[in-house]
């Protein structure tokens, strides 16, 4: 009769062994996960600053400063249906381009293409950009966007804009506010502008009918 009874006792002995064992695991789990929630805590309200906090950047669309051009004398806005562009978004609210694309279709403009800005982050409101043959369309297209910047690529061989939309975008006029415009309204450039060389008319391609999108 003594050996089951020290069986029993013995496997008793062998369950509080585990219990203990499991209480002291479970146990030790429990204030792990209670130190680190209050850790995340204090670093959600800031009272501890977080290792992998850091401040967002927005990279801008060039590292080199923006060339502002200068527009000829007395020049006039062209018709927005004579402008070709190209919409960029420079944000991460996705459709932005899309929509200020389909906007800019109605106005009249042709649009070319529509993408992401693949310079990445863009942070002010709006940037166009043109090349030598185009300042006069960018300036004219920048009419329609409150607070735009008009930026000369001096390498664009064509007369085609970009419309780089960033994080300060706002939307651009309304359709009834772009018809309203004053077509023989005398453009303005900075007064920190910089002198744009035009090439002559035959060291154009568009100057070609050939070449003309219009075909």
């Amino acid at each position: 009769m003594t050996a089951p009874t020290s069986s029993s006792e013995a496997r008793a002995a062998r369950r509080r062994r585990v219990q203990q064992r499991q209480t002291v695991v479970f146990g030790g789990l429990v204030t792990i996960l209670l130190v680190v929630a209050l850790v995340a805590g204090a670093m959600w309200t800031g009272l501890l600053p977080s290792p992998l906090a850091r401040e967002f950047s927005s990279a801008e669309p060039t590292d080199e400063p923006i060339v502002r051009p200068c527009l000829p004398e007395d020049a006039t806005p062209m018709p927005l249906s004579s402008i070709t562009a190209n919409v960029y978004n420079g944000t991460d609210r996705p459709g932005l381009a899309g929509e200020t694309s389909d906007a800019l279709s109605v106005a009249g403009v042709l649009i070319n293409q529509v993408a992401n800005w693949p310079q990445g982050a863009y942070g002010g409101a709006t940037q166009i950009v043109a090349g030598p043959l185009g300042v006069r369309a960018g300036y004219s297209l920048a009419r329609v966007f409150p607070d735009a910047v008009v930026a000369l690529e001096s390498s664009r061989e064509d007369k085609s804009v970009d419309v780089v939309l960033g994080a300060e975008y706002d939307g651009m006029l309304s359709e009834d506010e772009i018809a309203n415009l004053d077509p023989d309204e005398q453009l303005v450039a900075p007064q920190d502008c910089e002198p744009v060389e035009t090439p002559s008319p035959e060291a154009s391609p568009e100057a070609s009918p050939e070449t003309s999108p219009e075909g």
